[in-house]
């Protein structure tokens, strides 16, 4: 079994490791390439943050590709197109809640490793038991009970939690133990150099993905002033004393999702989900051209704009702008909310 999948459930290595950790402000940023050459390692446990395309540090992930790590263990709350690169060796398995994109389409280079067996998946969990084994390590303790997987095949198939009986009750319950990544990247609005990130929207996991996690990359949309952060600390999801690297991103989401600031890329999405990954063939030279052939996320992004034959990051922050009111976001006083409509032609469904 990998080392990786070894330190994940080890709560003493967990707590070694944080309590070297400084608490002090420190000034940690840096460009996303020093961070991910510095804090991703081959071999490394790296879960997923945000929730897949919304809000996923997609930058990053592509960086990641760029960089050409090996053998990582994924932990996918749910996985989508971040990781594309594991057909190439990039990653050993993964942990798995759920993998796809939903109406965009499945992940075929996904589907095409699990069924010729290159791409392990070493547990399956639901949704709720990968989000309370976070919990469990954000509160510091070594497992909670819960009965949400009770009845089903993850009972059987997941080696890592136990059937035990409630001590006052005496019904069932599962024992999901607590679950310590080795790297987490979390993409957030805002942040100062030390790494307190402003959330603006859902923070799905990602409260309990700051504490769990042992190294913790935070990518931004814009890097602030300290007293800006403190002027509303409530907004504050991503703690200093948590990070080890601050990076300016903008559109570190792109092609997905950042709430309040652009919508998705669905045109970008549809076609590379449903027609270019069809094939191995296809994903390599996607993944050569775009990721490999590309020394950034910009320089991908002006690839993706000259071929759509449009300004790509005005299209899809006018998406945003008709898709909700921003200033709910507290970014200002545009949007329209529901009271205008856009349309969209989506991919030919004779492509997927």
């Amino acid at each position: 079994m990998s080392h990786a999948n070894e330190r994940l459930f080890d709560h003493k290595l967990a707590r070694e490791w944080k309590l070297k950790k400084t608490r002090a402000k420190v000034d940690k940023r840096m460009s996303l390439k020093e961070a991910v050459a510095k804090y991703v390692e081959d071999g490394d446990s790296i879960i997923e943050t945000g929730f897949s395309y919304v809000r996923g540090p997609m930058a990053a992930y592509w960086e990641i590709g760029r960089q050409q790590k090996k053998n990582l263990v994924g932990i996918f709350t749910p996985g989508g197109m971040n990781t594309v690169w594991h057909e190439f060796g990039g990653m050993e398995g993964a942990h798995v809640a759920y993998v796809g994109v939903e109406m965009r389409g499945l992940i075929t280079p996904f589907r095409r490793s699990v069924e010729r067996g290159t791409f392990k998946i070493f547990s399956e969990w639901s949704h709720g038991g990968l989000a309370l084994a976070l919990r469990a390590a954000e509160q510091g303790v070594n497992y909670v009970a819960c009965k949400s997987m009770l009845g089903t095949d993850i009972m059987k198939t997941n080696p890592y939690i136990k059937l035990a009986e409630d001590p006052w009750t005496g019904e069932p319950v599962c024992l999901v133990p607590a679950m310590y990544p080795d790297v987490a990247i979390i993409h957030v609005h805002f942040a100062d150099k030390y790494g307190n990130g402003r959330i603006i929207g859902p923070s799905v996991n990602d409260t309990a993905i700051a504490v769990a996690a042992r190294k913790v990359i935070l990518t931004c949309e814009r890097i602030v002033d300290t007293e800006d952060i403190r002027t509303n600390p409530y907004q504050v999801i991503v703690p200093h004393y948590c990070v080890d690297a601050v990076c300016e991103v903008p559109y570190g989401a792109w092609p997905g999702d950042m709430p309040g600031m652009y919508y998705f890329d669905r045109r970008l999405q549809e076609r590379v989900v449903r027609v270019e990954w069809k094939t191995e063939e296809g994903t390599r030279e996607w993944y050569e051209k775009y990721i490999l052939g590309t020394k950034d996320h910009f320089e991908m992004i002006q690839l993706a704009a000259e071929e759509e034959g449009m300004h790509v990051l005005e299209y899809v922050k006018q998406l945003e702008y008709l898709a909700c009111d921003a200033a709910c976001f507290g970014l200002g006083t545009w949007g329209v909310g529901g009271e205008r409509e856009w349309r969209y032609e989506e991919v030919a469904k004779r492509a997927i």
